[in-house]
């Protein structure tokens, strides 16, 4: 269990900016402290909140693949573990007995062929099912180049079933492996599957897959095309992420390691798609040029700031769509926001931080009675964004020296920083003109002695009593 249960030995993970071959700094997710209460077991998060403890654990870890990324593959040279199969049935059980973990997630090398390693961990999980009366959830892997029939076994046990898929299109697997046939050996087995689980009979409720992201140099757009595939063709239950990691003895030993703050990206990417039902179409917004999220924002801001002509949205008036597509916003705080505003208006931060909406993000782009967020700054990023160009005086275009991206980074800071303070004494960016709420651009007695506007950085006021009249909502 300490050797298959951490899924690959450390010493030859290196960490992300290594340019010699010391022991790891940085750990995969697997191997977190936090999530892992001892070796080979793992604390999930369940779609309601809550939490389990799997037994996460590998029947082998010898494999003969050429996986040019993974720790397991016959590039690296250490000593490789195996269960048998019913010493890891007996194993679970016991584990199970002492109530440490509520269920199996079942990985392993390829041993031989995947056939046969798949028809192994089969007969585990029949061992578990059969003799030792185990009826929770058991998510099983199943390896490339499984035969059908062992697909069938493995749907008439497992609860949830998952192939690795590992990268998006048969050019970038070509770059990972030269062993590995994308579409005999793992589009086939998910084909398979998908249409067991339409058939009749009583198996697995749900497939799932894996990337490992950056190690083909794959971008997100590539990503996004793909799962759009898989949730559109086979209805997948989830898809998982892996940052890359650097492994010593591999042909990428000397690739870059991927941020993990990318791979977050990614998982955001597919709660928009997946729990949100975002479209491909918005989705892209949040794309640079390069087709990658930017690692600033997440997805749903970048998107929201593409859009500014939809917000602020009413907090008391906008229908679900509205809301569910409005940063700081999720599916449980709209529920609440939709139920609570039938019985009184909203009018508080104190109520929609009880419902459980994020100020940090959401204050920019919502609106209700007592707060409004500052047009101005909006107007300032919305024309900044949509500058790309700027007329010459020969009549000819130039580009800007600054693209978007870059824009978009500077001005930032400002829109989304949270004000920390109530309507009304907010500090602004820009002077304030005679006591007018605007900008001074224009104003005859601009810089003039006495002239509020003649104030350098940050100004501080309070709006008069005629003003907070003038401006507060019916």
């Amino acid at each position: 269990m300490s050797q298959l249960g951490k899924m690959a030995t450390d010493d030859i993970l290196l960490p992300s900016n290594a340019t010699q071959r010391p022991r790891v700094e940085e750990r995969a997710p697997y191997n977190a402290q936090k999530n892992n209460p001892m070796p080979g077991v793992y604390r999930s998060r369940l779609p309601n909140g809550k939490f389990t403890n799997l037994m996460q654990v590998m029947f082998t870890d010898f494999c003969k693949m050429d996986c040019h990324f993974c720790p397991n593959s016959h590039w690296v040279p250490r000593k490789r573990f195996g269960f048998k199969v019913d010493e890891l049935a007996k194993t679970f059980n016991e584990l199970v007995e002492r109530q440490t973990v509520q269920g199996l997630f079942l990985s392993s090398g390829v041993a031989g062929t995947g056939s046969k390693t798949t028809e192994r961990m089969v007969q585990v999980v029949d061992l578990i099912r059969n003799k030792y009366k185990f009826n929770g959830y058991i998510h099983l892997k199943v390896m490339p180049g499984t035969e059908r029939n062992i697909v069938e076994a493995a749907h008439l046990l497992g609860t949830r079933l998952s192939v690795n898929l590992e990268t998006t299109t048969v050019e970038q697997m070509n770059k990972l492996s030269k062993m590995k046939h994308y579409q005999r050996d793992i589009m086939d087995p998910m084909a398979w599957i998908d249409e067991l689980q339409r058939g009749p009979t009583n198996g697995a409720i749900g497939q799932a897959t894996q990337f490992v992201v950056g190690a083909a140099d794959e971008t997100d757009l590539d990503i996004l095309n793909r799962i759009s595939q898989l949730y559109a063709d086979w209805e997948l239950k989830r898809v998982y992420f892996s940052p890359f990691r650097p492994v010593r003895y591999t042909p990428l030993e000397e690739h870059p390691a991927t941020p993990m703050q990318r791979t977050n990206r990614l998982y955001q990417l597919d709660w928009l798609k997946r729990v949100y039902k975002f479209s491909d179409s918005e989705i892209k917004l949040g794309f640079d040029q390069g087709g990658f999220l930017p690692l600033e924002l997440d997805p749903k801001q970048t998107i929201a700031l593409e859009n500014l002509d939809a917000f602020p949205v009413d907090i008391n008036v906008a229908n679900r769509d509205q809301l569910m597509r409005t940063p700081g916003l999720g599916p449980v705080s709209v529920q609440r926001i939709l139920q609570n505003r039938r019985r009184a208006k909203i009018s508080r931060w104190q109520d929609l931080a009880l419902m459980g909406v994020v100020r940090k993000r959401a204050w920019p782009f919502i609106t209700f009675p007592g707060h409004r967020p500052e047009p101005a700054k909006q107007l300032r990023l919305d024309n900044l964004l949509n500058q790309e160009r700027k007329t010459r005086t020969d009549g000819g275009t130039e580009h800007l020296t600054k693209n978007r991206a870059e824009v978009t980074r500077e001005t930032q800071a400002s829109i989304l920083a949270d004000p920390g303070e109530p309507f009304g004494t907010q500090t602004t960016l820009t002077p304030t003109p005679c006591g007018i709420r605007s900008n001074c651009d224009g104003c005859a007695l601009y810089n003039t002695p006495g002239h509020p506007g003649s104030t350098k950085g940050k100004v501080r006021y309070t709006p008069s009593t005629t003003f907070q009249k003038a401006k507060q909502p019916a």
